[in-house]
């Protein structure tokens, strides 16, 4: 008997139409699949429905197509928490955690993780703050995704439009050292490392609009790299994925330098799963179709505190 499951899609954040995308192959693959669903769009009465779900349709399983704020950062985790309904991904510290950057950052770097040095600075310290490391350098948003509020600084007249920019979707904000050379993903599915992938823009960075539009970024699948990098890449993916206790599947993103040392930028706890998305590709090239992705997904749901008194 297959596991009644309800698909949370939508949410209120700036990845709410990547996760109305997300969601569209997911329900698809549980037609496909045969599981008994319903669908909730994750708005302000997210707790009033997903409980009617669990008490009056039986739901067993939350399966999250959820991105960013309110969703991937372990709030909506908390409410599954709460009413006792596993739920896929990881849970609630390890969500809550690896959208903040700057505490994410901080982790890697207490378990020797490489992680490009930075700044921090609150929004109310736009005008005084004093960049230290040099550029070029990389603004973001602390507890974004899908490339939100992110810019590229290469000259000093640039820096306080990024600052502002980045202001505009977080008070906390992240100013990194720019590695120059490779964008590199590290999917990771039921604790196993899967083919990593080199991600080439054909204009600019990997921004919102070259993540989600067909044909504007090319992928290597594996990456163009030499052995001993791509080996030290994976190493610190699992070590990341492992200290920071995600649960089932992740993406670890990382820039390689020129000499072939890799640095973590982020890691994401509900990867897309959009047509031109990262881990579904990886996944197709072990040889996991996109329905056994969405099966393991399901299967593999669970709670943090499940049997703890």
């Amino acid at each position: 008997m297959k596991k009644k499951v309800v698909l949370l899609k939508g949410g209120m954040g700036a990845e709410r139409d990547v996760s109305l995308v997300t969601a569209e192959g997911f329900e698809k693959a549980l037609k496909e699949l045969g599981y008994p669903y319903q669908v909730i769009d994750c708005k302000e009465d997210l707790l009033e429905k997903i409980t009617a779900a669990k008490n009056v349709f039986k739901a067993e399983v939350a399966l999250l197509a959820l991105h960013g704020k309110f969703a991937e950062d372990g709030i909506v985790q908390s409410i599954c928490e709460y009413i006792k309904l596993p739920y896929s991904g990881s849970g609630v510290m390890a969500s809550a955690l690896c959208m903040d950057k700057i505490f994410t950052k901080q982790v890697l770097i207490n378990h020797d993780v490489p992680t490009p040095d930075y700044q921090i600075l609150e929004k109310k310290d736009l005008s005084t703050f004093k960049l230290e490391l040099g550029l070029p350098v990389v603004v973001k948003p602390s507890r974004e995704g899908s490339s939100v509020g992110i810019s590229i600084v290469k000259e000093q007249k640039d820096l306080l439009p990024a600052l502002e920019l980045a202001a505009q979707f977080d008070n906390y904000i992240l100013v990194e050292k720019y590695i120059a050379g490779m964008e590199l993903t590290v999917p990771i599915l039921d604790g196993k490392i899967l083919t990593p992938i080199e991600i080439v823009p054909k204009v600019d960075f990997y921004d919102y609009k070259n993540k989600y539009t067909s044909g504007r970024t090319d992928y290597y699948l594996p990456a163009r790299l030499d052995e001993k990098a791509l080996e030290k890449a994976k190493s610190y993916a699992l070590k990341a994925f492992q200290v920071c206790r995600l649960r089932c599947y992740g993406r670890i993103d990382f820039r390689v330098d020129t000499n072939g040392n890799p640095f973590i930028m982020e890691i994401n706890t509900l990867p897309g799963c959009t047509p031109t998305s990262l881990l579904p590709k990886s996944a197709i090239d072990c040889g996991i179709s996109f329905n056994q992705l969405i099966e393991i997904l399901v299967e593999k749901s669970s709670l943090d505190y499940l049997g703890v008194k």
